[in-house]
C-alpha cells in the first residue's frame, strides 16, 4: 500500500512539473510578432530616402521568460483523531494533490521613448529578414523618426533627416547620350527594399503596433498634437499614397538647372510623396501598394 502511494504521489508531481514546462512555441510567436510595425516604417522610409547627388528638386527624395512556478506542497494525509483500534491497522487516507492552471505570460515591460530604441532594434534584428538585407535599418531614434515621417507624408510631404533605413547605395544617374528619363535601371535601385518589406507578413504587424502605440502617441503629441490619435494619422498616410495615379512609363525628364525634374507638368506638381512612388516603377509601386492595402485594413478593422 505504501509503494502505491509513493507511486500516486510521483505521478502526480510529474504532471505538476510537466504542466509547468514554459511553452517555448509561445514564447518564439511573442518574440516573432514583437517588431512587425517596423515594416510599416520601411514602407513609409521608402518615401523618404534621399538621392543626395542629382535629383533633390524633383522631390522624388527617395522572448519572454517567464520564471517557473514553484510545485503545490502535496497535501498532508489526513489524520483520524478517534482512538485507533490497536487490532486494525490503521488506514491511511491520500488527498489528490491540487494541479494548478496554466499561468499566462506576461506582456514585457514597455520601455520608456527615450531608452526604446535598445528594444526596437534587438526585435527587429532578431527576425528573419530576406538574407543579406538587415544592415539597411538605421536604429537611432527609431520611433520618433517614424511618426515624423508618418505626419509628414500625410500631408504629402518628405522629412529629409529622419531616415529609417540607409540611403540608396546607388545614385540617380544618366550616361553621357542616354534619354533623360525613369526606366529599368533606376527602378531596379529598390528592388532591396520592396524585398524587405515583403519579408514579413503584414497580419502580425498589429499585434507589435498595439505593443508600442502608447510610446507613438507619446511622440506624436511632442510634435504638437496631444489631442489627436497617431493611428489616424498612420491612416492617412497610407491613403496618401495608395491615392497615387497611375502613369505610363517609361517617364521623361528635364535638367533645368543642377537637378533633374519631370517634364509631365501634371507629375510634377503631384505631392512630393506620390512623386517618390511613381519614381519606384510600376513594378515596385504595385507590390509596395499591396503590403500597404493589407497594413491600412488590419488598423482599420482594429478599431
Amino acid at each position: 500500500m505504501q509503494r502505491l502511494i509513493a507511486l500516486h504521489h510521483q505521478n502526480a508531481t510529474e504532471v505538476v512539473m510537466a504542466e509547468q514546462k514554459p511553452n517555448n512555441n509561445q514564447q518564439l510567436y511573442y518574440a516573432g510578432i514583437a517588431v512587425i510595425v517596423i515594416v510599416v516604417l520601411l514602407a513609409l522610409w521608402l518615401l523618404l530616402a534621399k538621392d543626395e547627388d542629382q535629383e533633390p528638386a524633383i522631390n522624388l527624395l527617395p522572448p519572454v521568460t517567464t520564471e517557473p512556478v514553484a510545485p503545490q506542497p502535496e497535501a498532508e494525509p489526513e489524520q483520524d483523531t478517534a482512538q485507533p483500534d490497536t487490532t486494525t491497522p490503521l488506514q491511511e487516507q491520500v488527498t489528490e494533490p491540487e494541479v494548478n492552471a496554466p499561468v499566462a505570460e506576461p506582456e514585457p515591460v514597455l520601455p520608456v521613448l527615450d531608452e526604446s530604441d535598445a528594444e526596437v532594434k534587438q526585435r527587429l534584428l532578431a527576425l528573419n529578414w530576406r538574407s543579406g538585407l538587415a544592415g539597411l535599418f538605421v536604429t537611432e531614434e527609431i520611433l520618433r523618426n517614424f511618426v515624423v515621417q508618418t505626419d509628414n507624408t500625410a500631408q504629402g510631404q518628405l522629412a529629409a533627416g529622419h531616415s529609417l533605413l540607409q540611403p540608396l547605395e546607388q545614385k540617380f544617374a544618366l550616361a553621357e547620350g542616354e534619354a533623360m528619363q525613369l526606366d529599368e535601371s533606376s527602378f531596379a535601385r529598390y528592388q532591396p527594399y520592396i524585398e524587405l518589406i515583403e519579408s514579413v507578413p503584414a497580419e502580425q504587424m498589429l499585434a507589435l503596433f498595439n505593443r508600442y502605440e502608447p510610446l507613438l502617441q507619446q511622440a506624436y503629441a511632442e510634435l504638437g498634437y496631444p489631442d489627436e490619435l497617431f493611428k489616424n494619422k498612420l491612416i492617412a498616410a497610407i491613403d496618401v499614397m495608395l491615392a497615387t495615379p497611375e502613369v505610363s512609363y517609361p517617364l521623361a525628364l528635364e535638367r533645368p538647372s543642377v537637378v533633374y525634374v519631370f517634364a509631365d507638368p501634371a507629375i510634377e506638381q503631384l505631392p512630393a510623396a506620390q512623386k517618390q512612388m511613381i519614381r519606384l516603377g510600376p513594378d515596385n509601386q504595385q507590390r509596395f501598394k499591396a503590403v500597404l492595402q493589407r497594413y491600412r485594413s488590419a488598423l482599420v478593422s482594429a478599431n
